[in-house]
């Protein structure tokens, strides 16, 4: 596994964690349709960590963590394709798994990847039974089109989140123009009408006032800038 890839995939799962309430039970909906569809008792909505896989949606098992390295799912993400285990007692990859040796005995898995926006397989649609089966390539194709509205959903849900954080910074921004900029420029213009009203002598005192309402309201402007260059993407 290239680590400097892993860490990017792994950056991407982090955009995700978080859904909104009404993304939540779309999800929930979805895997409900994907239980259906393939027929079978479990359906997942997992997302990959480093170590563990997150389960965010769920029909027929109130786990919301398991152990990455004896799941299913870590061989899924390492391929495009959608993945089927037909037999797990029997895949050497999956035989002496917890869940497949013990209780609930898995038997038959399926999955198909969900992806980032930026191409990184962040987890799986996947469904499991306990009998062995297969699946119709109709079955399959559903399987693969339920997992890409997965990902939209996702995506859907990020840019949604974004855009809240961002309007909390335009907000903030509005808050320091009004409450901040307003001094300076109070100052600035004061200074100005007496620079006027003396006939625009030179006196120290009002050159140092200006210079110094000058530099607050350039510090100020610039910490705005710095602030909304700063948001995280």
């Amino acid at each position: 596994m290239d680590i400097l890839i892993e860490n990017k995939r792994v950056k991407a799962v982090q955009r995700y964690i978080k859904f909104s309430e009404e993304r939540q039970k779309d999800l929930q909906e979805i895997v409900m349709l994907a239980s259906v569809i393939c027929n079978t008792p479990i359906a997942l909505i997992t997302l990959m960590d480093y170590d563990i896989q997150l389960i965010k949606a769920a029909i027929g098992t109130q786990q919301k963590i398991m152990p990455r390295s004896t799941s299913f799912c870590t061989h899924a993400i390492e391929r495009e394709e959608v993945m089927v285990v037909q037999d797990a007692s029997k895949d050497e990859r999956f035989a002496h798994a917890p869940v497949v040796a013990n209780d609930p005995h898995i038997r038959f898995y399926a999955s198909a990847n969900l992806k980032s926006h930026d191409g990184y397989n962040v987890g799986t649609l996947c469904v499991y039974d306990t009998q062995p089966k297969d699946l119709s390539q109709q079955q399959l194709d559903c399987l693969a089109a339920l997992a890409n509205q997965v990902s939209h959903i996702m995506e859907l849900d990020r840019s949604l989140r974004q855009l809240k954080k961002q309007n909390n910074v335009l907000r903030e921004v509005a808050r320091i123009e009004s409450h901040e900029l307003r001094q300076p420029v109070a100052s600035i213009m004061g200074l100005m009408i007496l620079l006027k009203e003396n006939s625009i002598k030179e006196e120290p005192e009002y050159l140092e006032l200006l210079d110094k309402s000058v530099n607050q309201l350039d510090e100020r402007i610039r910490r705005i800038v710095r602030h909304v260059n700063n948001y995280p993407e």
